[in-house]
Formats: C-alpha cells, structure tokens, sequence
C-alpha cells in the first residue's frame, strides 16, 4: 500500500468515527427518511456508480463477476418463481414474476448482503424507513446483474462506454433540502454537531472555501458535477494524491452529514475517484540516515534556549523527539509541569490537555539520561510551569469562535519542520519532524528494546489484543530506555 492510500484510508476511518454520531443525532432528531418509487431508483443509480467506482479497481477475473452473476440469477432469483411460472415459462419469458411481493420478500436479504447497500447508505449519511429500505434494495435488486457485468466487462479489459446509468431517473428535488446553502455554512454546521478534532477543522477549512468558489449552492450538486470540480482540482501545487486523501474525504464526510441532517439533497463524492499516480521511491528507509541526524541535532546544539520561543523549540525538540519518537506536536505543545521526576527518573506526559494528542489518550514518556546531561531541567525550571516553547497567552486572533486556526503549538512545529529544511535535508520523501518516529523504533529494535515498549513509548497500539493486556508501566519504559545510546558525533 503506497503512503498515500494509508493516509487517505486512515482519513476516511477516522471522519467515518467522527461523524458517525453526528449521523446518529440526525436520524434521531429528524427519523428515518421515505422514499417515492422514483427516488428509490436514483438512488439505486448513485449505489451502482458506487458499487463499480468501490470494485473497478479489484484484482477479480471476470470469471469471478461472471460466477456472481450467475448465482444472483439462478441461486437466488430462479428458486423463488412462482408454481404458474413453472407450469407455463413460456407465458413469462422476461421473468417479470420477480417483480411479485413473496419473490421480493425472499430475496431481499440476499441482494442487500451482495451489494453491501448497508455500507452505501452509511456512505451517503442515510436512514431509510422500512418501506424506503424495502423500496431501494428492490431497485438495487433490478440493477444487480448488471452491475456484475459491467464489472466483468472492466476485468476483461472493456472500457467501452457503460450505458447502463441512463436508465436511471433524476432524484426528485427534495422540499426539506435548505435552498441557496453554501458550503461553509455546511461545514461550520457540521463542526459545531460533530465537534471534530481541531487538526481535522483546519485541514478541511480551505476545502469548502474552495467549494465556495465554484458552487454558489451545495443542496443538490450532481456527481458529473463534483467529478468535473474535482479532476480541476489537480495541479502543479495540489497533487492528486492530496486530492483523493484529504478533499474527497472531506467533502464525502461532511456532503453525507449534510443529507443526514436533511440540510442538502444529495452527497455525490463516494462516487468519485480521483487516480493518484505511483511515486517511485528512491530512499531505502523513512528514517533519517547517520548524516542527516548529525546536521539536525549538532545545528540543534548550536542554538541558545534562552533568546526566543523558536530558538528554545530548534534547540530541544529535535533532540527530545530523538530519544522518545514522539510526534513533533506533541513536544512542542509541552509545558513545564508535564515534566515529572518519579522513582529516580524523568518523564513528559503528553496530555490532551496540553493540546492535540492523535489517539487522544495521555501517555508518559521516559527522558534519556543524555537530555538531562545536557541540562534540560535547568531550561524546564525557567519555565516557571508555562509552556515551555510559545507563549502561554492566546493571541487575539485565537480567541472566540472565529472558525480553525492552527495553534501556536501547531505554528511552532511547522517552524521547527521549515529550520530543519533550512538546514539541507531536503528530501521529499522524509519528513523533517515525523522522521524521527522511523529513526526512533529503528533504533530501538537495533539495540533489542521489547517492541512492547517502544511501540508505548510512541504511542502505537498493541499489535494484538494479548499485547493490551500487558502494557508496561513508565517505569518498565525508563528501564527499557537505558538500552537506547546516546547519539554520538564529531
């Protein structure tokens, strides 16, 4: 898997969790939603772009899409007809008897588990009524098999034109859908119901501005329009690749919130794919090499700690990030009282009260001996229980609800990323902060620490549920610690 499909994937599982109360706040609030008969079959259009966009890009054969086809017909289907079919099949040959009520009722299970409509729905944020489930599946059911086939078509290598979209209808304007709503505004309502992580916020901000700009109404755009939109998107500053991780989710979370809500009419970017070009990787590892670990923490050495906040941020996150892998925010968000001296050692506790934390639960890291040696608690006691790398005092811009901001702890990581790039490491394919994650457990494992500890000491999940149940103490992470080396250099 290349970095970016985990970066888009581990996107869209995470809005997926954040938004899924929101969704369930909708439904509540505003109950299920019915469908007309020609509703349910556009939607039943938007399942079956779905269901080929999600498919298309499988490593099936079309002998597989045409055994499941097969099956729908005469495993499924075919042992439902009716006794006055069987006695004159000539009377019926279009098999119209699949449209009867029982043969409905019977195979509706069966269609819905195969064409994961469960999965489509959450998808594009929608709670059906009964009758609405029952009319839709109804519709999936008269477009299954040709699903498959258009799917056994693509393994075959046959990207002729696919007419089958145009027997679908219009979705019909729905009253309840606000008029005239634009994309901000979709979006401020959806942060204030979801209350997201700020780092989501800002990240997503910049894409509904954008949609702004070229959508004066979002209540009811089409998918050849948020396809269009999209593909226009890609450029010489905005790769592909950061179209389909961060735009498309955004969008596809938020549109789906939207039409949950019953504020907008339709959420068409589940349907859209955007094709992301293989980078060739040229460097062996993502951790930092011998030489460009001398270049950050020597240049790093060479900075005073008592000028300003960016030159304490140069001279100690580097190192502090060096001999625990933790993410580069979560040291510089560090104040004066995270640092504790238990049982004749030192630790940072890296706290969601301090500011973001990814898995949002606290953890405390161990300080190697060569951090102290070099008098990091003489710099944390002039801190005087402040932060000890911005200023505490929010700034007028970052008070009140005036929509995301990064924060100063934020501003100063990526200050600390742009030094190190102004130092010479400018590789595209390391980070300038995240690389000491990689360089970390690399070395970690190279002097035999448990990776039980290192993966506690950044802050991984266990990789199994047995490991869980042995998480070992800050304690156990000091002790394990005393095997990792000072870093040495001339």
């Amino acid at each position: 898997m290349s970095a970016h499909e985990a970066r888009a994937r581990y996107g869209e599982w995470l809005a997926d969790i954040e938004t899924r109360i929101g969704s369930l706040r909708a439904a509540k609030k505003n109950g299920p939603r019915p469908l007309t008969r020609q509703n349910a079959y556009a939607l039943a259009g938007r399942w079956y772009a779905w269901f080929i966009a999600k498919h298309e890009q499988d490593h099936r054969t079309a002998a597989h899409w045409r055994t499941l086809g097969e099956t729908l017909v005469w495993e499924v289907i075919r042992p439902n007809a009716p006794d006055e079919y069987e006695e004159r099949p000539g009377d019926d040959p279009q098999w119209d008897w699949q449209a009867n009520p029982e043969v409905r009722e019977e195979v509706r299970p069966a269609i819905a588990l195969e064409a994961q409509t469960s999965a489509f729905l959450l998808d594009q944020g929608l709670t059906l009524t009964p009758d609405a489930t029952n009319l839709f599946v109804d519709a999936v059911s008269d477009n299954l098999l040709a699903a498959f086939q258009r799917l056994e078509a693509l393994a075959r290598g046959d990207y002729s034109t696919d007419k089958h979209p145009q027997v679908f209808p219009q979705f019909e304007q729905q009253v309840s859908a606000t008029p005239g709503m634009k994309a901000t505004e979709l979006f401020d309502a959806w942060r204030k119901a979801v209350q997201p992580a700020e780092g989501t916020v800002y990240r997503w901000a910049t894409v509904f501005k954008e949609a702004d700009r070229h959508f004066p109404d979002v209540s009811n755009i089409s998918y050849d329009q948020a396809k269009a939109w999209m593909n226009g998107l890609i450029s010489e500053e905005r790769s592909a690749g950061t179209v389909a991780a961060v735009w498309r989710t955004a969008l596809k979370t938020v549109f789906g919130w939207g039409v949950a809500e019953k504020l907008i009419g339709s959420n068409p970017f589940p349907e859209v794919r955007i094709s992301v070009p293989r980078k060739n990787i040229e460097r062996e590892t993502k951790a930092f090499d011998g030489a460009e670990i001398n270049t950050i923490l020597s240049a790093a050495l060479r900075c005073s700690d008592t000028k300003s906040f960016r030159e304490r941020a140069f001279r100690w996150v580097p190192w502090i990030c060096a001999y625990t892998g933790a993410r580069a925010g979560e040291i510089t968000q560090l104040r004066a009282t995270d640092i504790q001296h238990r049982n004749d050692a030192y630790f940072a506790r890296l706290t969601p009260s301090a500011g973001k934390i990814k898995t949002r639960k606290a953890r405390t890291v161990p300080l190697h001996e060569h951090l102290i040696a070099q008098g990091l608690l003489e710099f944390v006691e002039r801190a005087k229980g402040h932060p000890l790398f911005y200023e505490g005092r929010r700034s007028p811009e970052e008070k009140g609800d005036r929509g995301p901001r990064q924060s100063a702890a934020e501003r100063m990581r990526s200050q600390v990323g742009m030094w190190v790039r102004s130092l010479g490491i400018a590789d595209p394919e390391i980070s300038p902060n995240h690389a000491w994650r990689h360089t970390f457990k690399a070395m970690a494992a190279r002097v035999g620490i448990d990776e039980r500890y290192s993966d506690a000491i950044t802050g991984h999940a266990p990789a199994s549920t047995g490991r869980a149940y042995t998480t070992p103490t800050p304690e156990d992470l000091a002790e394990a610690l005393t095997k990792f080396p000072r870093y040495e250099f001339d």
